[in-house]
């Protein structure tokens, strides 16, 4: 792969674009990263908004019918609903892993199956999430594995 960077005091927007012969897996992924540097949503935390950057989230989880993100430093709370995320933040490397949580991709440093037929993900921060059985399937064929 080869990267090239074209510099220009004409250019009002950076604009990026992909050659390749195929759209593989791997252009997915890029694409993916690309797009996650475009994307935020808004947390609330100590009675403040916050506006977070899909890079910066780790996982959303549901608790008693209430949304949270999870990031490194903290953890926010949202009004949205889980649909709600997985249509805002389609095409990128976000995708629902069980019925109460939603994983960014981007931050899963390691998987390891389960004996039963679950796998289980160990995030950048150490935290491990579980991918139940019924999202294994797409949760596979995003990583590629």
């Amino acid at each position: 792969m080869r990267i090239k960077i074209e510099q220009s005091k004409e250019i009002n927007e950076t604009e990026i674009t992909i050659k390749c012969q195929n759209q593989t897996e791997e252009v997915d992924r890029i694409v993916s990263a690309i797009q996650l540097l475009n994307h935020t949503i808004t947390g609330k935390a100590e009675g403040k908004t916050y506006f977070i950057k899909l890079e910066d989230i780790l996982y959303f989880d549901t608790v008693d019918e209430r949304v949270f993100i999870y990031t490194k430093d903290r953890v926010y709370e949202t009004g949205l609903r889980l649909y709600e995320i997985e249509e805002k933040f389609m095409d990128t490397s976000v995708i629902r892993v069980s019925k109460s949580a939603i994983l960014n991709l981007m931050k899963v440093e390691q998987v390891t199956p389960l004996l039963n037929g679950r796998i289980k993900a160990i995030l950048q921060n150490g935290e491990s999430i579980i991918i139940s059985r019924q999202y294994i399937h797409i949760f596979k064929r995003k990583l590629g594995i």
